[in-house]
This record gives C-alpha cells, structure tokens and sequence, in this order.
C-alpha cells in the first residue's frame, strides 16, 4: 500500500486581507432573533439606526514607515509580509527564491504568534534573524 504525499492535498490558505465586518454588522447577528427588552427589532431604534452606544466604530489610522509598511507590523497585510521578507533578505544577502513567501502564507498578527522555532523551521538560515527584526519592529510599535 502506498501513502500519497501530504503536500498534494494541501489547500491553499484562504486571502481575507480585503474582507470587513462592521460592528453594527456583527451586532446585528448577535442579536437576530432575540429579544432584549428592546420591542425585538434587534437594537434599532425607530428611526432605523442602532441605539446602542458601543455600537460606534473608531478608526485606526495606519502610519507607514520609511520602508513603505505600516509601522506597527499587527498592521501588516500578506503583501507587506512578503514585502518585509524580500527586503530583508535582499539587505541581509539571503537566498531569495519565490518559496521564501511561500513559507509565510501570512498577515502580521499571524507573525505575531510564532514561535523562534517556527521561523527557524521554516528558514533554517535566517530564521533567527528574520524573528528579530519582527520582534523590534513590534516592541517599537508597542511603546509608541
């Protein structure tokens, strides 16, 4: 009996870099179908609009940097992920090949989470440097 690769079935990871879901959206489905006190129309008042207050979005606005990315890198799209990457290793002669952001199919916040060991199995050389660079980068946004 022979075992099929496990690379063959792999599903491309999903892009929703461009989709946004509203607060008053969210709170909308929160709450169909239940009734609060509130006549049961879901948190409108008469007029249509929502009446509570949280309900109010606030807008961050994004500040880029010299290099063209977002200066916070939780800020950071796929396309600014493999941006970063492709400068870095092109500043710090490493070897750039198109696996190289194939090896980070991610956004910032996702790179917020991984580990010493997750760059370094993904890029043995480098690695190290590339999860420094990050970690600066983040430590700098954090106590602006």
């Amino acid at each position: 009996m022979q075992v099929e690769s496990a690379t063959k079935w792999r599903v491309p990871p999903l892009d929703l870099s461009a989709v946004s879901v509203l607060t008053n959206e969210t709170e909308r489905r929160w709450n169909h179908g239940t009734n609060h006190g509130n006549g049961g129309n879901g948190g409108a008042n008469h007029n249509g609009r929502e009446s509570n207050s949280s309900s109010q979005t606030t807008i961050k606005k994004i500040q880029y940097g010299a290099d063209g990315l977002p200066i916070d890198p939780r800020d950071w799209t796929r396309a600014n992920v493999w941006t970063w990457l492709i400068n870095l290793a092109q500043s710090e002669g490493l070897d750039i090949s198109p696996e190289l952001a194939q090896k980070f199919p991610m956004n910032g916040k996702a790179l917020c989470l991984m580990s010493l060991d997750m760059y370094l199995s993904r890029v043995p050389i480098g690695g190290k440097m590339l999860y420094r660079d990050f970690r600066v980068r983040l430590a700098r946004a954090m106590s602006l």
